[in-house]
């Protein structure tokens, strides 16, 4: 926890303030989000996104190509929500609940060669490289 408070610092923010402060503040509501932190891993013939989406249903998650951006959305719902009788209210909230998208460019890729798994909370996209297209030899006559 130190060592959070001294990032926090750099950014005239008080975590404590946060702490207490309804989902509808605006100040660092972004933090609030699914954040869908990425890898991005290359061997020879592809490219591996490693995208973290814990707690997200696979059926909610969904994965599409578009002008040179692979695009990736999960919906997110809180099960307490929908299921709670009791009388009990969060003061304190992490937990994503609702829709994010996030987009990256990926260029001119073979849609049909994508291929996509999620395991233990990470999907895994694998996008084929482009095939480097050697020119052509051109031999030029000597006079």
């Amino acid at each position: 926890m130190k060592n959070e408070m001294q990032n926090y610092r750099n950014n005239d923010y008080d975590p404590f303030f946060d702490f207490f402060a309804p989902l509808t503040y605006s100040e660092k509501r972004y933090e609030r989000g699914l954040q869908m932190k990425t890898d991005i891993k290359e061997d020879d013939h592809s490219y591996t996104l490693e995208v973290e989406l814990p707690g997200i249903d696979k059926n909610d998650i969904h994965v599409s190509l578009n002008d040179g951006y692979l695009t990736i959305q999960a919906k997110a719902e809180s099960k307490n929500d929908a299921n709670s009788n009791d009388h009990t209210r969060y003061i304190h909230r992490e937990r994503f609940s609702g829709v994010s998208t996030r987009s990256y460019y990926v260029g001119d890729v073979d849609e049909h060669a994508i291929t996509a798994k999620f395991e233990n909370g990470v999907l895994k996209v694998t996008l084929p490289k482009e095939k480097e297209e050697k020119p052509a030899e051109h031999l030029i006559s000597i006079q």
